[in-house]
Protein backbone atom coordinates (compact mmCIF):
# COMPACT_ATOMS: atom_id res chain seq x y z
CA UNK A 1 0.00 0.00 0.00
CA UNK A 2 1.78 3.67 -1.18
CA UNK A 3 0.40 6.61 0.93
CA UNK A 4 0.34 9.71 -0.86
CA UNK A 5 3.15 11.96 -0.14
CA UNK A 6 0.41 14.49 1.50
CA UNK A 7 -0.59 11.40 4.14
CA UNK A 8 3.01 10.75 4.89
CA UNK A 9 3.70 14.21 5.39
CA UNK A 10 1.25 14.65 7.73
CA UNK A 11 1.61 11.38 9.31
CA UNK A 12 5.49 12.49 10.03
CA UNK A 13 4.14 15.50 11.82
CA UNK A 14 1.93 13.66 13.60
CA UNK A 15 4.62 11.37 15.03
CA UNK A 16 6.95 14.34 15.37
CA UNK A 17 3.80 16.17 17.48
CA UNK A 18 3.42 13.18 19.55
CA UNK A 19 7.09 13.46 20.26
CA UNK A 20 7.47 16.50 21.30
CA UNK A 21 4.44 16.01 23.76
CA UNK A 22 5.78 12.69 25.22
CA UNK A 23 9.17 15.16 26.06
CA UNK A 24 7.54 18.21 26.99
CA UNK A 25 5.50 16.16 29.44
CA UNK A 26 8.21 14.35 30.66
CA UNK A 27 10.32 17.79 31.86
CA UNK A 28 7.01 19.17 32.95
CA UNK A 29 7.01 15.69 35.21
CA UNK A 30 10.93 16.10 36.39
CA UNK A 31 10.34 19.84 36.68
CA UNK A 32 7.49 19.23 39.23
CA UNK A 33 8.98 16.53 40.91
CA UNK A 34 12.11 18.94 41.52
CA UNK A 35 9.57 21.75 42.96
CA UNK A 36 7.70 18.97 45.31
CA UNK A 37 11.43 18.18 46.66
CA UNK A 38 12.43 22.03 47.03
CA UNK A 39 9.02 22.52 49.00
CA UNK A 40 9.35 19.57 51.19
CA UNK A 41 13.37 20.72 51.85
CA UNK A 42 11.86 24.41 52.66
CA UNK A 43 8.89 23.20 54.70
CA UNK A 44 11.16 20.71 56.26
CA UNK A 45 13.91 23.90 57.39
CA UNK A 46 10.97 26.08 58.24
CA UNK A 47 9.78 23.15 60.38
CA UNK A 48 12.76 22.91 62.23
CA UNK A 49 12.97 26.75 62.64
CA UNK A 50 9.26 26.72 64.19
CA UNK A 51 10.46 23.80 66.58
CA UNK A 52 13.50 25.77 67.22
CA UNK A 53 11.83 28.98 68.55
CA UNK A 54 9.11 27.39 70.57
CA UNK A 55 12.05 25.64 72.11
CA UNK A 56 13.11 29.11 73.50
CA UNK A 57 9.99 30.58 73.90
CA UNK A 58 9.44 27.74 75.97
CA UNK A 59 12.65 27.89 77.77
CA UNK A 60 11.98 32.22 78.16
CA UNK A 61 8.23 31.10 79.80
CA UNK A 62 10.06 29.07 82.64
CA UNK A 63 12.80 31.30 83.02
CA UNK A 64 9.67 34.16 83.21
CA UNK A 65 7.36 32.28 85.90
CA UNK A 66 10.31 31.01 87.72
CA UNK A 67 11.54 34.81 88.44
CA UNK A 68 7.85 35.69 88.88
CA UNK A 69 7.40 33.54 91.84
CA UNK A 70 6.68 35.42 95.29
CA UNK A 71 9.36 33.81 97.10
CA UNK A 72 11.97 34.61 94.54
CA UNK A 73 10.66 38.53 94.38
CA UNK A 74 10.32 39.07 97.66
CA UNK A 75 14.03 37.45 98.75
CA UNK A 76 15.09 40.29 95.81
CA UNK A 77 13.72 43.21 98.13
CA UNK A 78 14.39 41.80 101.32
CA UNK A 79 17.02 43.92 102.58
CA UNK A 80 15.61 46.75 101.12
CA UNK A 81 11.79 47.15 101.97
CA UNK A 82 11.45 48.59 105.33
CA UNK A 83 8.07 49.79 106.96
CA UNK A 84 6.80 53.37 105.68
CA UNK A 85 7.32 56.21 108.13
CA UNK A 86 4.52 58.42 109.08
CA UNK A 87 5.86 61.28 107.15
CA UNK A 88 5.85 59.42 103.80
CA UNK A 89 2.13 58.98 103.19
CA UNK A 90 0.45 62.37 102.70
CA UNK A 91 -3.29 62.41 101.32
CA UNK A 92 -4.33 64.91 98.68
CA UNK A 93 -7.53 66.20 97.42
CA UNK A 94 -8.35 65.97 93.82
CA UNK A 95 -9.98 68.51 91.95
CA UNK A 96 -12.06 67.06 88.59
CA UNK A 97 -11.62 69.59 85.80
CA UNK A 98 -14.10 70.34 82.94
CA UNK A 99 -12.38 68.21 80.42
CA UNK A 100 -12.69 65.14 82.90
CA UNK A 101 -9.17 65.55 84.07
CA UNK A 102 -8.25 65.02 87.98
CA UNK A 103 -5.34 67.05 89.07
CA UNK A 104 -3.92 66.93 93.12
CA UNK A 105 -4.56 70.75 94.59
CA UNK A 106 -1.52 71.50 96.61
CA UNK A 107 -2.58 74.39 98.09
CA UNK A 108 -3.88 73.63 101.49
CA UNK A 109 -0.61 71.04 102.18
CA UNK A 110 2.90 71.70 103.83
CA UNK A 111 5.37 72.30 100.85
CA UNK A 112 7.95 69.55 101.50
CA UNK A 113 10.77 69.08 98.99
CA UNK A 114 10.24 65.56 99.01
CA UNK A 115 6.73 65.57 97.24
CA UNK A 116 6.17 66.18 94.07
CA UNK A 117 4.54 69.72 93.36
CA UNK A 118 1.58 70.53 90.84
CA UNK A 119 2.05 74.31 89.92
CA UNK A 120 -1.14 75.13 88.96
CA UNK A 121 -0.35 78.80 88.32
CA UNK A 122 2.22 77.89 85.01
CA UNK A 123 1.25 78.47 81.49
CA UNK A 124 2.34 75.29 80.26
CA UNK A 125 -0.46 73.01 82.16
CA UNK A 126 -2.42 70.28 80.49
CA UNK A 127 -5.59 71.18 79.18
Amino acid sequence: MRLSPKTRSRSIALVLCMAAIAVGSAFAIVWTQQQISRTAQSTKQIEADLAEMVRKIGFLDERIATLHQPVVLQGKVAGTLRPSMENQIVWVREQEMPNGRAYAISAPYERSIDLAMLNTNSTNSPR
